[in-house]
C-alpha cells in the first residue's frame, strides 16, 4: 500500500503543478509570444498548448484535490500523517476553494481574492516541495 499512496502522492502533485502551469504560459505568451507573426508554427503550437492547459486548468485542480483526498485516506489508513504533507494539503484546498469561488462568483475579476488564490498556489507549490524532500 505504501506504493500506491506514494503514487497517488506523485499523481496529486503532478495535477497541481499542471493547474499551475496556468499563470507561467499566459505570461510567456504575454511576453514573447504574442510578438511573434501570426504565421509562426512556434507561435501555433504554443498557443495550442496554452490553450489545452487553461481549458483544463479547473480539471486539473480538482483531479489533484481528489487524489489528494485518496492519497490521505491510504497515508491515514496504513501509515502515519505527515506534518509537511497536511501543511501541503490545507494549502491545496485553500487555493481550490478560492479559484472555485472566483469561478462560481466572481468570473473574471482580478480583485484580493484572485491574489490570494495565486499566493496561496505559490505557498502550495513551496509545501509540496518541502513535503516531497522531507517527507516527514
Amino acid at each position: 500500500m505504501g506504493n500506491i499512496g506514494e503514487l497517488l502522492g506523485s499523481l496529486t502533485g503532478l495535477l497541481f503543478l499542471l493547474a499551475l502551469l496556468n499563470y507561467p504560459v499566459k505570461w510567456i505568451n504575454k511576453r514573447w509570444i504574442s510578438k511573434l507573426p501570426k504565421t509562426s508554427n512556434a507561435k501555433k503550437r504554443y498557443m495550442s498548448i496554452m490553450k489545452f492547459l487553461v481549458q483544463k486548468h479547473r480539471f486539473f485542480a480538482f483531479g489533484a484535490v481528489i487524489t489528494l483526498a485518496v492519497h490521505l485516506f491510504l497515508q491515514l489508513t496504513y501509515k502515519w500523517l505527515s506534518i509537511t504533507g497536511t501543511i501541503t494539503g490545507g494549502l491545496m484546498i485553500l487555493t481550490i476553494l478560492l479559484g472555485g469561488n472566483l469561478f462560481f462568483r466572481h468570473k473574471g475579476t482580478r480583485g484580493l481574492l484572485f491574489k490570494a488564490h495565486r499566493i496561496s498556489a505559490l505557498l502550495t507549490l513551496v509545501a509540496f516541495v518541502v513535503h516531497s524532500i522531507t517527507g516527514i
